[in-house]
């Protein structure tokens, strides 16, 4: 086996993200907040971030304890109408500008000048804006996912004038992410399927593959008792792809379960459920939950976990875990083709929703079958989803970034 580099000396890390990275409760903070935690074992790592609200600026207390200093500015929502529309007038894509903060851009400049950084490290294209000062120190982007490719989904699925908005979105930003990849010293993405596409659209930049993990000592099942019927969606569901899903599980999918099985009933559990979400509660066997201080237990207690996402990218962190909980998935081919998982190995797969439903059913009406699929999707991610294992890429790219 060939030893990856490794970066020897200590370094002062500036990292730079959209959103508190702290703590591992969505997706983006699932990575940001693993990445700052092993990086600040090694290194000295000074976060700076944007908060989307007051409840995330509560998150950085917990963060503090973790890395050497925090930064945080709240983003002002009141100025995010005249910020889109200054975008669209501009040529900027909007989601740049949308969390383009004076105060923060003064505290990098400040930082640079009294404790310059010997690497920089940014999640997501948006945020890049703020690491422009440091042209002359190793940067690192982690791109969430190619945001470009997800916009043009988006426009494929809405209708005008949403379409026309996020088909200028979807190019502006591929130019955005054009730009910096070639600028930076690496780039990293989440998928092989990503890197794949990366490379297809953005010639020439460095890119490694750096995936998602699970924590799979939190994500243990207690061996709580199952509710029979019972199926669950977890994430946060004012996220036009988490809606997109319910919206059509509940509506589409769910009735024909039902016709085989009249007690399968549909646990979508998350935060900011969105007002085309909480309608799906007036369904037959719809549960909205809103939010709740753990999932562990409804994924405990739940039968099957469903992922019907039709608009997705990258790895579901949301996947992984319920495949840690021994649950066994029912997914989109698109979220089985982010797992690289095998099919049968505790995840089946369908795009229709005949399909779909039957793979379903087919867990639900056989207890052995479902317990078989249960701890084969505990043991795939105890194979493929380690964060250990994930991190050593982060490690490479590191060293080799200020080599």
């Amino acid at each position: 086996m060939i030893e990856q580099p490794t970066a020897h000396r200590r370094l002062r890390i500036f990292f730079i993200a959209q959103r508190v990275p702290f703590p591992p409760d969505r997706g983006d903070k699932i990575t940001t907040c693993n990445e700052v935690r092993h990086l600040a074992q090694q290194h000295e790592v000074h976060v700076f971030c944007t908060a989307d609200g007051v409840e995330d600026m509560a998150n950085v207390a917990g963060l503090r304890e973790i890395v050497a200093s925090v930064t945080a500015v709240l983003v002002n929502a009141r100025m995010g109408k005249p910020r889109a529309l200054m975008a669209l007038l501009t040529g900027r894509a909007i989601s740049e500008a949308m969390i383009d903060e004076p105060a923060l851009h003064a505290a990098l400049r400040k930082a640079k000048a009294e404790m310059p950084p010997d690497l920089v490290f940014v999640y997501s294209s948006n945020t890049a804006q703020y690491a422009a000062i440091f042209a002359g120190t190793p940067r690192i982007m982690q791109f969430a996912d190619l945001d470009s490719i997800k916009w043009e989904r988006y426009a494929a699925e809405s209708r005008p004038p949403m379409s026309w908005i996020y088909a200028i979105e979807a190019r502006r930003t591929r130019r955005l992410e054009h730009d910096v990849a070639h600028a930076y010293q690496h780039s990293l993405v989440c998928t092989d399927n990503e890197r794949r596409d990366f490379e297809r659209l953005i010639p020439g930049a460095t890119v490694s593959t750096a995936g998602n993990g699970v924590d799979l000592d939190y994500f243990r099942s207690e061996g709580a008792e199952k509710t029979a019927g019972r199926l669950i969606f977890t994430g946060v569901m004012d996220y036009l792809p988490n809606v997109d899903a319910v919206s059509w599980f509940a509506r589409d999918i769910l009735p024909l379960v039902q016709r085989e099985i009249p007690a399968a009933h549909f646990i979508i559990c998350g935060s900011k459920p969105s007002p085309a979400v909480q309608a799906l509660a007036a369904l037959p066997g719809v549960t909205v939950t809103g939010r709740v201080p753990d999932v562990r237990p409804f994924l405990d207690s739940a039968e099957v976990f469903v992922g019907p996402l039709r608009i997705a990218r990258g790895i579901q962190n949301k996947v992984l875990e319920a495949m840690a909980m021994g649950l066994p998935v029912v997914a989109s081919e698109q979220v089985w083709r982010g797992a690289a998982i095998p099919k049968g190995e505790g995840i089946e797969a369908a795009d229709d929703a005949a399909g779909f439903a039957a793979h379903v059913i087919a867990l639900l009406r056989d207890d052995a079958y479902r317990a078989r699929m249960g701890t084969a999707g505990r043991r795939a991610v105890e194979r493929d989803y380690t964060w250990a294992a994930q991190l050593r890429t982060l490690d490479r790219v590191v060293a080799e970034a200020v080599a």
